[in-house]
């Protein structure tokens, strides 16, 4: 992308408002900055791609209506806040799909010390939130189910896509899912359980670049036709 740009000047100074409106304002205010945000990223992926990704448009488009329901009410909303995250996640998925070489996929790509340990950390993490909140979303066990699906299968993804070690931005698809599991885990806390001003803002940063990271892999890497041929390494 280039540097100042009319789209990155929006979104840096789009960016600027949601933190500082996260850290000194009522998180009412959110409902109208982050669209604001959400949408700068999105003309800045349209205008710097050849061909356009019609889910990642459509995830992004389910992020925007989700955000404005969280910050109107997020008790009232919940069910369908999640249903949208799931769509979110879902599109991203399919966004991610040419990337992904599944003629390579063995069990040895699951099978690793690391993973394991860290697919039981954030199983353990799901589990204690759960058990934290489950008095207050008792009425949406299926929508809560749904949403961890989908998320869970877009972090698989992202993870399939890094271990194939071929393309050099797929290590920002690790972060971002780093990001996610952050966000929905502290968000629902934040919201129902224990509000704070310091949550407000690491969501909201964290939500912020999990975006933009994502977006900066979509325009910078090109999906190869074959990737199980393709031996260079980057990482």
């Amino acid at each position: 992308m280039k540097k100042n740009n009319p789209t990155d000047i929006l979104f840096y100074i789009s960016f600027a408002i949601v933190a500082v409106i996260a850290g000194f304002f009522d998180k009412k205010y959110l409902v109208f900055a982050l669209p604001i945000m959400i949408i700068s990223i999105g003309i800045g992926y349209v205008k710097n791609v050849e061909k356009v990704n019609i889910w990642y448009i459509i995830s992004l488009l389910s992020m925007i209506v989700c955000d404005i329901l969280i910050y109107s009410d997020f008790v009232g909303n919940f069910s369908i806040i999640c249903l949208l995250t799931a769509c979110y996640f879902l599109m991203c998925s399919l966004a991610l799909r040419k990337y992904v070489a599944f003629r390579a996929i063995t069990k040895n790509t699951f099978w690793s010390i690391p993973l394991i340990v860290s697919a039981a950390l954030i199983a353990y993490l799901i589990v204690s939130i759960f058990n934290l909140l489950v008095d207050m979303v008792k009425d949406a066990i299926l929508e809560v189910v749904i949403c961890l699906f989908f998320s869970t299968t877009h972090i698989l993804i992202s993870y399939m896509i890094y271990k194939r070690d071929t393309y050099k931005e797929a290590f920002k698809l690790i972060v971002v899912s780093c990001l996610c599991i952050f966000i929905v885990s502290l968000l629902p806390i934040n919201e129902m359980f224990y509000s704070n001003n310091i949550f407000t803002v690491l969501v909201n940063i964290a939500h912020v670049l999990s975006l933009y990271l994502f977006m900066q892999f979509l325009i910078k890497t090109h999906p190869e036709k074959d990737v199980t041929e393709k031996t260079k390494k980057y990482l």
